[in-house]
């Protein structure tokens, strides 16, 4: 099952269809993720996943392949979102610790 989940996931990752849909997501296989990629046909979520022996995936799929993946539990996919580039790759937690420390190591450095 997680086989075909995994065949789906990469046909509708890198499928071609004629009609981008005006989504907008990152993507990534093997490397950055900062390339940006506009959704087609049905794909209106954003998704991040990691793919054991390829690392971390991101890109566009359809709501049903992200309650596909819930129900079934395949763990295939880790996250799936709605607005455009939502699987960016500084989650807000990170940019809240960066704005946190920042002003902690300047007030070390020139005091």
């Amino acid at each position: 099952m997680k086989l075909l989940f995994t065949i789906a996931l990469t046909c509708a990752l890198f499928s071609k269809e004629s009609r981008t849909n005006g989504k907008k997501c990152f993507t990534c296989a093997f490397g950055d993720c900062t390339s940006i990629k506009e959704c087609e046909g049905s794909e209106d979520r954003c998704f991040t996943s990691t793919v054991p022996a390829v690392g971390k995936v991101k890109g566009c799929t359809s709501q049903i392949l992200c309650f596909g993946a819930q129900i079934a539990q395949l763990g295939s996919i880790g996250d799936c979102c709605e607005g455009n580039l939502c699987n960016n790759a500084l989650r807000i937690g990170q940019s809240i610790l960066f704005l946190l420390l920042v002003p902690l190591a300047s007030f070390f450095l020139f005091n």
